[in-house]
């Protein structure tokens, strides 16, 4: 088989819709074709009105919402806790962890912590061998650019507060950067488990307030941001590190260059294509020049400015990245127009 060809059971087919009656209009479907697709005679089929077109399924999407399993009596602390993120990140509705009297007090009070800070579950059920955790949240109460909103706003008050804390000497600010780090995860693992929930049912995706396709770029924009994000709790890291505020020399650059690249980010969400490639453009010149000017200088701790440096070159990336996913929308909106 050639590429881009597909097997005669995935192909469409094009059927006319017929009045039977005065009330029902009827589709015939090919006999081998419907067999294919495993139909019978007296079988039910669901229709989903969807955007420009009508999805037909042989039954209702309950794949998400079968009960998953994770046994724990072979598994370390650690590798419990992420299957259980999977099984969530995945859109799950009820995931049941047996085998927990084999796990460590610690490891088991970690495990309860974490999923404390998943959103939209809860621990419903709880014994020493047992653990059962369900969805509490109705997708009608979500809106996923809402949650893109969210993550943006707290993710660019992370990073100005980190550049902040390094200039500043300021490690309680620094301490306060990277303990939000895990509110934009828990915001990310959200988003994720709404678009895998959009992929299995359609009706999941109207209901987030967002379509299948913008919810794939809200998905990539999260992720960015979610690296922007890594990228401030590592600038407030090295600030923690440092025995004070940064050199009087460096510190003024580091202010214009975290600025700047703040500004690449801004940008790309007002989707001002050519003042984001500008400001990038600007973002990296300065980074370069001033990477040169520490590899001229014998400087105390000047690893940590290395740190420093290469999170803001990753920082000015992501927000091309942005901007990138931006624009692809623009051209959609354009095409549908």
């Amino acid at each position: 088989m050639s590429n881009g060809e597909h097997p005669a059971e995935y192909e469409p087919v094009e059927r006319k819709v017929q009045l039977a009656g005065n009330s029902t209009f009827v589709v015939s479907l090919p006999k081998e074709w419907a067999r294919a697709q495993d139909l019978e005679s007296g079988a039910s089929m669901y229709l989903y009105p969807h955007e420009d077109r009508l999805i037909a399924a042989a039954e209702t999407v309950t794949g998400r919402t079968q009960p998953v399993t994770v046994d724990a009596a072979d598994l370390d602390g650690e590798t419990v806790r992420r299957r259980v993120e999977v099984a969530y990140v995945e859109g799950c509705d009820r995931i049941t962890i047996t085998g927990l009297e084999h796990l460590e007090p610690d490891s088991r009070r970690r495990l309860e912590r974490s999923i404390g800070r998943l959103v939209g579950v809860a621990i419903q059920t709880a014994t020493d061998e047992t653990m059962t955790v369900t969805n509490v949240l109705d997708a009608s109460e979500v809106s996923l650019p809402q949650t893109l909103a969210q993550i943006r706003q707290l993710t660019l008050e992370m990073y100005e507060d980190a550049i902040e804390s390094l200039c500043r000497g300021d490690a309680d600010l620094a301490r306060r950067v990277i303990d939000r780090d895990d509110d934009v995860d828990r915001l990310f693992a959200f988003v994720s488990r709404g678009v895998y929930r959009g992929l299995e049912d359609v009706r999941e995706i109207n209901h987030l307030e967002t379509d299948r396709t913008s919810a794939f770029r809200e998905y990539r924009v999260a992720d960015e941001l979610e690296r922007i994000a890594d990228d401030a709790t590592e600038i407030a890291a090295a600030a923690t590190k440092r025995s004070g505020p940064a050199d009087d020399e460096f510190a003024p650059e580091i202010e214009a260059i975290g600025a700047q690249t703040r500004s690449v980010v801004e940008h790309a969400f007002d989707g001002e294509q050519a003042r984001v490639i500008e400001a990038a453009a600007t973002a990296r010149d300065r980074i370069a020049t001033f990477d040169d000017r520490l590899a001229e200088r014998d400087v105390p701790e000047g690893y940590l400015y290395g740190t420093v440096i290469q999170r803001l070159r990753q920082t000015t990336e992501h927000g091309l990245a942005i901007a990138d996913a931006t624009v692809e929308s623009t051209v959609e909106g354009s095409r549908s127009r």
